[in-house]
């Protein structure tokens, strides 16, 4: 075609020109294309996808980098179970790389950018043998009886944010990030890190606010959001270190994710290193903490607009609880708490896109994909099909009594060989969270309050979470409110 001769006058990265997507401005690349998407990364994705299809280049035949450690020829996105199969199965075929995307530094390594060959790793990072590798080392630390014994710590730390809560207005947003903060430092690094502990996790939650824009405009000057993204992943880095020297110096163990990294060992008996170890620990607890807090938080703002369900919800935690914790084997009596929580994870889910990269030319929906490419899975997209899931855009729990969706249709942890190894961790905490504020508070949205997404490594409400709490009184026609912001985009609340 005409439009095609045109374009290949300029100099092109890779070859994409299969891939239906918007052409590149002149002059401008893909710039104009990463812009749009950094702007609302997924209200683009979402436009592209209702013009071209459910395979899309974010810029058509041109090179953009959102995920990848190195340079790349394009960036596709897609949607659907018969898409997901292969994606998520097809292990040797597409790669996964550091959470940290383009931040993560090309060689040779400056001491300045050393910490960021480390820090939100773990298995992202690694593939192929290497992976399973690691994830045999890792299992122990998340069989479902370890998990388990995690309940007391986070009903423990639930019940201190409880007892510093009282009616009135706040954000909650804040309380939930801090809640599982604690939850996060306190189940990885043991009750004992105290004030290291504290320090980590704020650093980390810094860290995380300042990815996107270091990531944006990734110029080491001063005033610039990526040098305090650099002097803060040393900081981590270093304390991080740190504690792991301590415990490998004085041999002290305890029930901590992290005494259980430093003694396993895989058949040849060889044992993670330090930087593999701040390498995953980076990822448990950053991802983990962030997703729990996002789904926490979309959670509770559905629930409160949506005041039937909520009253149906806190009658069976009544009913199940008495007003206490849940205990584990509780938690598989409240169906209607399973639910809600599905509901949400499909809705609005925490993570709304899932990466891969192709190591070798690979082929996807038909199209032929060079070496090198990003493939995004959109997460948020597939959970919305009609044709699975009718009226998409509806908080409906009652769709789970009876809907049974494949592990290709909805996936908020992914699934196959490298599903989220936190996912039934998460799942616990967020249950366990829920059941105690939920008999403690009616939680009523500040009326006329703006909620807008961003998304970030995970997806969650800004500016904040505006809350007002009452003791739980069971007047859930109250609580319902008009709400403003982009979240109306993606939920009807009529």
């Amino acid at each position: 075609m005409l439009g095609d001769a045109i374009w290949s006058i300029f100099p092109r990265v890779g070859a994409l020109l299969s891939v239906p997507g918007p052409r590149p401005i002149p002059f401008l690349g893909a710039k104009a294309g990463l812009i749009r998407f950094g702007l609302d990364p997924l209200a683009h994705i979402e436009r592209l996808f209702d013009k071209y299809g459910p395979v899309v280049a974010l810029v058509r035949n041109r090179g953009t980098r959102i995920v990848s450690t190195q340079s790349s020829p394009g960036t596709v996105f897609f949607y659907g179970p018969d898409l997901n199969l292969p994606f998520l199965t097809e292990h040797e075929q597409f790669h996964k790389c550091a959470l940290s995307g383009p931040l993560y530094p090309d060689p040779p390594f400056t001491e300045r950018k050393q910490p960021l060959t480390r820090l939100l790793t773990g298995l992202f990072h690694v593939n192929g043998q290497e992976h399973r590798k690691h994830r045999r080392l890792l299992l122990p630390a998340f069989h479902k009886s370890r998990i388990e014994s995690y309940r007391d710590s986070m009903v423990q730390l639930t019940q201190e944010v409880l007892q510093r809560l009282s009616p009135g207005v706040r954000d909650l947003r804040q309380d939930l990030v801090e809640l599982s903060l604690r939850i996060a430092t306190t189940t990885l690094f043991g009750e004992d890190v105290g004030v290291a502990g504290r320090r980590i996790a704020r650093d980390w939650q810094r860290w995380l606010e300042l990815f996107r824009m270091a990531a944006a405009v990734p110029l080491d000057l001063p005033g610039m959001p990526y040098r305090d993204f650099l002097e803060l992943s040393r900081s981590i880095d270093e304390k991080s270190a740190e504690l792991i020297a301590t415990r490998r110096r004085t041999g002290a163990r305890g029930a901590d994710m992290l005494s259980m990294l430093l003694d396993t060992t895989d058949e040849s008996g060889n044992t993670l290193s330090d930087d593999e170890l701040i390498g995953h620990a980076s990822v448990i607890f950053a991802a983990g903490h962030e997703t729990s807090a996002g789904a926490l938080s979309w959670t509770l703002l559905l629930l409160s607009q949506h005041p039937k369900v909520a009253a149906e919800l806190v009658e069976e935690l009544q009913q199940v609880l008495q007003g206490e914790p849940p205990r584990v084997d509780q938690l598989s009596k409240l169906p209607l708490l399973d639910r809600v929580v599905k509901e949400s994870l499909r809705i609005l889910p925490p993570v709304p896109f899932n990466h891969r990269i192709c190591p070798e030319d690979c082929e996807l929906g038909g199209y032929a994909l060079p070496r090198g490419t990003e493939l995004l899975s959109s997460i948020y997209r597939t959970q919305r099909m009609p044709d699975l899931y009718p009226e998409p855009n509806r908080f409906k729990p009652e769709r789970w009594e009876k809907l049974e969706p494949g592990p290709y249709s909805y996936n908020p942890f992914g699934t196959g060989p490298r599903m989220c190894i936190g996912a039934t961790f998460a799942l616990m905490e967020i249950k366990i969270v829920l059941a105690m504020l939920l008999q403690a508070y009616r939680f009523e949205l500040v009326p006329g309050s703006r909620i807008h997404r961003f998304l970030s490594i995970t997806m969650s409400p800004r500016p904040g979470l505006p809350m007002r709490l009452h003791r739980q009184d069971n007047r859930f026609e109250r609580s319902a409110r008009d709400i403003r912001g982009n979240v109306r985009d993606m939920v009807d609340f009529t």
